[in-house]
């Protein structure tokens, strides 16, 4: 069990930075990118790519919530076990959608920022870790959702 949710720890915290790591992963990043404006838009581009997984997951588990919903409003009383898994499905996917809206949320560096590259820089690698953490735990929330509803829609 433990090596299970340490593999997990590790795919969830897998291109996140702290600390140290932090400092470095920013150096190589310099390498690649050695002009400040080129870094700031490699970690813009960077928080785009998880809004637009973020949406795309959001549209996911709204399909997962009007398919769950269709089925506890159509589908008469049936089992009560396949019923709660259904409103679980219901509950996970919005737990799911929850933790998609802080990774859509809108990030602006500001005047004072520019001035003072190393912090900004700094500040958006740790919004970028925290940002992909909750995109990815919103991810598998997700595919347990649709779990939830392909087990719990025949019981029903």
């Amino acid at each position: 069990m433990r090596r299970v949710i340490g593999r997990l720890m590790s795919w969830l915290l897998q291109g996140t930075y702290r600390g140290q790591n932090l400092r470095l992963h920013l150096a190589a990043i310099r390498r690649l990118e050695p002009r400040r404006e080129e870094i700031h838009e490699y970690l813009y581009a960077c928080l785009s790519v998880l809004d637009t997984k973020a949406q795309v997951l959001l549209g996911y588990d709204a399909l997962i919530m009007a398919a769950t919903s269709i089925v506890l409003s159509v589908v008469p009383d049936g089992n009560p076990v396949g019923k709660g898994l259904i409103i679980a499905a219901l509950a996970t996917s919005g737990v799911s959608s929850m933790l998609c809206l802080p990774v859509v949320w809108v990030q602006w560096t500001d005047t004072d920022e520019f001035e003072q590259t190393e912090g900004s820089f700094n500040r958006l690698l740790m919004i970028r870790n925290r940002r992909t953490i909750s995109y990815r735990v919103a991810w598998v929330i997700a595919h347990l959702a649709a779990l939830l509803l392909i087990v719990g829609t025949p019981l029903h």
